[in-house]
Protein backbone atom coordinates (compact mmCIF):
# COMPACT_ATOMS: atom_id res chain seq x y z
CA UNK A 1 0.00 0.00 0.00
CA UNK A 2 2.74 2.76 0.91
CA UNK A 3 4.22 1.87 -3.28
CA UNK A 4 0.77 2.06 -4.46
CA UNK A 5 0.25 5.18 -2.96
CA UNK A 6 3.81 6.72 -3.05
CA UNK A 7 3.54 7.16 0.80
CA UNK A 8 6.35 9.48 1.79
CA UNK A 9 5.39 9.15 5.47
CA UNK A 10 4.08 6.41 7.91
CA UNK A 11 2.84 6.92 11.48
CA UNK A 12 1.95 3.77 13.32
CA UNK A 13 0.18 5.38 16.92
CA UNK A 14 0.33 1.92 18.62
CA UNK A 15 2.43 -0.33 20.03
CA UNK A 16 3.93 -3.27 18.71
CA UNK A 17 1.97 -5.29 21.48
CA UNK A 18 -0.56 -4.19 24.04
CA UNK A 19 -1.68 -6.12 26.85
CA UNK A 20 0.04 -9.25 25.47
CA UNK A 21 -2.25 -8.60 22.66
CA UNK A 22 -0.34 -8.23 18.93
CA UNK A 23 -1.70 -4.90 18.03
CA UNK A 24 1.30 -4.54 15.14
CA UNK A 25 3.01 -6.96 12.93
CA UNK A 26 6.79 -6.19 12.48
CA UNK A 27 6.82 -5.13 8.94
CA UNK A 28 10.21 -3.26 8.66
CA UNK A 29 13.76 -4.41 9.32
CA UNK A 30 15.49 -4.66 12.34
CA UNK A 31 18.79 -3.75 11.66
CA UNK A 32 20.52 -0.84 9.55
CA UNK A 33 23.17 -3.60 7.99
CA UNK A 34 20.36 -6.03 7.07
CA UNK A 35 17.32 -5.00 4.73
CA UNK A 36 14.17 -6.64 4.44
CA UNK A 37 13.72 -8.14 1.65
CA UNK A 38 10.09 -8.44 0.19
CA UNK A 39 8.95 -9.89 -3.33
CA UNK A 40 8.37 -6.70 -4.84
CA UNK A 41 11.14 -4.49 -3.20
CA UNK A 42 13.81 -3.99 -0.54
CA UNK A 43 13.26 -1.73 3.14
CA UNK A 44 16.23 -0.17 4.22
CA UNK A 45 16.69 0.83 7.90
CA UNK A 46 18.73 4.06 7.50
CA UNK A 47 18.49 5.61 10.58
CA UNK A 48 16.27 5.50 14.15
CA UNK A 49 15.77 7.09 17.52
CA UNK A 50 14.32 6.40 20.35
CA UNK A 51 12.72 9.15 22.34
CA UNK A 52 10.54 8.82 25.48
CA UNK A 53 7.66 7.85 24.76
CA UNK A 54 7.89 7.05 20.72
CA UNK A 55 10.66 6.29 17.79
CA UNK A 56 11.10 7.78 14.78
CA UNK A 57 12.39 5.28 12.20
CA UNK A 58 13.87 6.29 8.50
CA UNK A 59 13.15 3.69 5.70
CA UNK A 60 14.60 3.75 2.27
CA UNK A 61 12.18 1.26 0.02
CA UNK A 62 13.68 0.33 -3.15
CA UNK A 63 11.12 -1.08 -5.56
CA UNK A 64 12.83 -4.42 -7.65
CA UNK A 65 11.20 -4.00 -10.35
CA UNK A 66 10.89 -1.01 -13.13
CA UNK A 67 9.30 0.40 -16.11
CA UNK A 68 11.69 1.54 -18.28
CA UNK A 69 8.72 3.27 -20.46
CA UNK A 70 8.37 5.38 -17.48
CA UNK A 71 12.44 6.06 -16.62
CA UNK A 72 12.80 7.42 -20.50
CA UNK A 73 10.18 9.18 -20.06
CA UNK A 74 11.41 11.50 -17.32
CA UNK A 75 14.28 11.70 -18.98
CA UNK A 76 12.60 13.06 -22.12
CA UNK A 77 10.79 15.50 -19.75
CA UNK A 78 14.38 16.70 -19.10
CA UNK A 79 15.96 16.69 -22.90
CA UNK A 80 13.15 16.40 -25.51
CA UNK A 81 14.17 13.48 -28.32
CA UNK A 82 16.41 11.79 -26.11
CA UNK A 83 15.95 8.03 -26.57
CA UNK A 84 14.50 7.40 -29.66
CA UNK A 85 16.23 4.30 -31.18
CA UNK A 86 15.52 0.20 -30.04
CA UNK A 87 19.35 0.17 -29.22
CA UNK A 88 19.02 3.23 -26.89
CA UNK A 89 15.90 1.43 -25.26
CA UNK A 90 18.46 -1.30 -24.62
CA UNK A 91 20.59 0.34 -23.46
CA UNK A 92 19.23 2.60 -20.90
CA UNK A 93 17.30 -1.14 -19.58
CA UNK A 94 21.09 -2.63 -19.06
CA UNK A 95 22.08 0.16 -16.97
CA UNK A 96 18.68 0.68 -15.22
CA UNK A 97 19.18 -3.05 -14.22
CA UNK A 98 22.54 -3.08 -13.34
CA UNK A 99 22.33 0.19 -11.06
CA UNK A 100 19.18 -1.60 -9.36
CA UNK A 101 20.86 -4.97 -8.86
CA UNK A 102 23.89 -3.19 -7.30
CA UNK A 103 21.26 -1.08 -5.04
CA UNK A 104 19.89 -4.38 -4.03
CA UNK A 105 22.84 -6.28 -3.05
CA UNK A 106 24.80 -3.65 -1.62
CA UNK A 107 26.48 -4.40 1.76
Amino acid sequence: MVLENNSNVIVMITREIEGNIVKCHHYWPISIKKPLELKNCCIFLENYQILQYFIIRIFQVLRKSFNIRNIVAQMREQRYGMVQTKEQYGYCYKIVLEVLQKLVTFD
